[in-house]
Order: structure tokens, then C-alpha cells, then sequence
């Protein structure tokens, strides 16, 4: 009877070595999510995918795996037992808690054998991006007006007239820009008049975002402001895409996959420029491109290929307000939206200003 007992053992020690043996040949991982591109808080269905391509049972396999910490899982582990040519595929669900571009890691696949004796580990790197918007926000909710601007809100009125297009000669009342001034016509009625222009066809706006915070860049950046100057940004273009203006997108953040510095993207109004400028909030970090001082002389040299600028910033520093003075004595119709209050009143006047309201629960006015 022992000499039974011990050949029933021996097999089965044989059987469990070639089993494990056997077990880490043929066996693919892979995962997916069901898209690229959410909004916080939004539902992010994972979906990985184990085969077992051979004759040979896997008797123990442990999955774990790994996102990144700004998901609301961290680690997802399970245990199977795949039978020969066995293809198992199970769902998970997670979702994003901030603004980011974030990934799925890894994997680590850990093959055991049936008498718990060995094991081994495998690593699958993922890297799969998921991209979480900014949040949403309608743009009247966020901003106020700073400084005597009244009536009802309407992006409309920032679109200003084309100068390329006059009209006619009107009398000066003071509140139009200097560089407007017909001076034939003001000798000739001695008294001042200006240029009267007529819209065009086609109006169009830049937004502008800015995400340096502090001077210099690099130190201490104030990242609540930032992220409200990114919610702001988006609440800016979905509304001008709402109302159908033709707009584009510029910034001075850093952008990984371009030649160029920053981003730009002239005026249009395809449908699809929205989804990818949202995207690209959405992968913002906090590293700048350039200064924005820098930014303003490159926008300036295509300012005729747009007749308002919009510019979005956590906070207005010192060191704006001349290149600013400047940008808009030069270039004509400017509004600026901050999320911060900081030296708005050093700004000119001819500047159309607004500042955001408490969107994180920190103080922005």
C-alpha cells in the first residue's frame, strides 16, 4: 500500500513541475480602457484580457494591477486558474479625481504552481494614458466683471469691430482709441473725429493661456490658480464654440510633442479643434514654455489673423503690466480673465478685465 501512496505522490510532484514548468509559455496579458479622454469623476471601464495559448493548465496565477495614484484605484489584484487554451476577460471600473494625463502602469503577473512550492513573476509594462478634463464650468458661473463693466454677459461683445473695414467718419466722444483719429477730416470740421469700421464676415478671437504663476517659473508655483486659470480657459471656449465664433488657441505651457514652443492654433471653427484643445488641457502640467512677456511678441507679430485677444492667467505679476500696456495700445481690442485679483488696477483701462470666482474653495477675487 506505501509503494502506491508513494507513486501517487511522485506523480503528482512530477505532474506539478512540468505544470509550472510549462506555465509562463503562451500566456498573454493585455488591457484596454473603453476611451482615451474623460471628465473627473466620470466612469473608466477597464478591461484586461488573460489567454492561456497551450495544452498546459496554469494551476495558480495572480494578477496585480497598477494605476496611477490620481485614480481612484491604485492597485486591482485577482487570482485564476486558467484550463488549456483558456481565454478569460473580466471588467473593472474606475474613474479619474483631478485634471491630469495619467496611466495605467503595469502589470505583475505572478505564476505559482498547484502544490505552492514555486513561483515566478512576470512584468508587463502598460503605460496607457487616460486623460482627465478640466472641470467643467459655465463661463458665467466663473467670472465676474472687474471695475465698471456692466449689462448682461456675452462673449459677443468682445468681438470688436474690423478696422479694415470703415464705414464712415463720426465725431470723437472720448472713449474710442487714439490711434482711431481721422485727421483730415478733424481739420477739416475743426473739431476731433474717427474712424467709424463696419464687422466683417468672419470675427475671431485668440485665447491665450497663460500658466506662469510666479517670477522666476520654476519656483513655488501656485497650482490652485493655475487649475482655475485651465477651468476658466475651457469655459472661455465652450463658450465661444456655443456661439458659434470663430476662435483659436495659443498658451505658453510646455508642450512635450511639438517642435515649436508653447502651443498655437490660429482661429477656425471646425468642430473638432474643441475636443483638442480640451485634450490638451487636460495633459497640462505646470511647466511653462516661455514667459508670457515672450508670448505677447510672438502673438503680436499674427495679431491680423484675429480681432480680439483673450488672455487667461492664474494672476497678473508686476512684470505684466507694461508689456501689457504695450500689447494693447498696439493691438487694439484685449480682454484679460484671471483667477486672481493681483494689480488689476494698474492695468489700463481700455482693457476689459474679469476675474474668477471661488471654484476649488479658495479665495480667487
Amino acid at each position: 500500500m506505501i509503494w502506491v501512496f508513494l507513486g501517487l505522490l511522485i506523480l503528482t510532484l512530477v505532474i506539478n513541475e512540468l505544470l509550472y514548468s510549462f506555465s509562463a509559455g503562451h500566456l498573454n496579458y493585455s488591457t484596454k480602457t473603453d476611451k482615451k479622454v474623460y471628465e473627473i469623476g466620470e466612469e473608466i471601464i477597464m478591461t484586461p484580457v488573460i489567454e492561456n495559448r497551450k495544452i498546459v493548465s496554469v494551476p495558480f496565477l495572480r494578477v496585480d494591477e497598477y494605476y496611477d495614484k490620481s485614480l481612484s484605484v491604485e492597485v486591482n489584484s485577482y487570482s485564476l486558474f486558467l484550463l488549456p487554451f483558456q481565454r478569460v476577460k473580466r471588467t473593472y471600473h474606475l474613474y479619474g479625481n483631478k485634471r491630469g494625463l495619467w496611466y495605467i502602469e503595469e502589470t505583475s503577473l505572478k505564476i505559482g504552481d498547484l502544490l505552492g512550492f514555486h513561483q515566478r513573476y512576470l512584468e508587463v509594462p502598460l503605460k496607457i494614458p487616460v486623460v482627465i478634463l478640466p472641470l467643467q464650468k459655465k463661463l458665467k458661473e466663473v467670472i465676474l466683471p472687474y471695475a465698471g463693466l456692466y449689462g448682461p454677459f456675452s462673449v459677443r461683445r468682445w468681438i470688436i469691430d474690423d478696422p479694415l473695414m470703415i464705414r464712415g467718419i463720426r465725431e470723437y466722444t472720448g472713449s474710442e482709441s487714439q490711434r482711431h483719429i481721422h485727421w483730415a477730416s478733424s481739420l477739416r470740421h475743426d473739431k476731433l473725429m474717427v474712424k467709424q469700421f463696419d464687422f466683417t464676415q468672419e470675427k475671431s478671437a485668440l485665447v491665450y493661456l497663460n500658466i506662469e504663476s510666479t517670477k522666476p517659473f520654476w519656483q513655488d508655483p501656485q497650482v490652485d490658480a493655475i487649475e482655475e486659470a485651465i477651468v476658466l480657459a475651457r469655459s472661455v471656449m465652450e463658450e465661444l464654440s456655443k456661439e458659434k465664433i470663430s476662435y483659436g488657441f495659443a498658451s505658453n505651457a510646455f508642450n512635450p510633442s511639438g517642435s515649436q514652443r508653447g502651443y498655437y492654433y490660429p482661429p477656425g471653427l471646425a468642430r473638432e479643434n474643441l475636443r483638442k484643445y480640451l485634450e490638451i488641457l487636460g495633459k497640462m502640467n505646470t511647466i511653462i514654455s516661455m514667459p508670457l512677456e515672450d508670448g505677447l511678441k510672438g502673438i503680436a507679430r499674427n495679431r491680423g489673423m484675429f480681432q480680439t485677444f483673450i488672455l487667461i492667467t492664474p494672476r497678473i505679476l508686476p512684470e505684466y503690466i507694461r508689456p501689457l500696456k504695450e500689447f494693447s495700445r498696439s493691438f487694439g481690442k484685449t480682454v484679460i480673465i484671471t483667477a486672481q485679483g493681483d494689480h488689476l488696477d494698474k492695468l489700463p483701462k481700455s482693457i476689459e478685465i474679469y476675474k474668477g470666482v471661488d471654484i476649488f474653495g479658495n479665495d480667487a477675487t
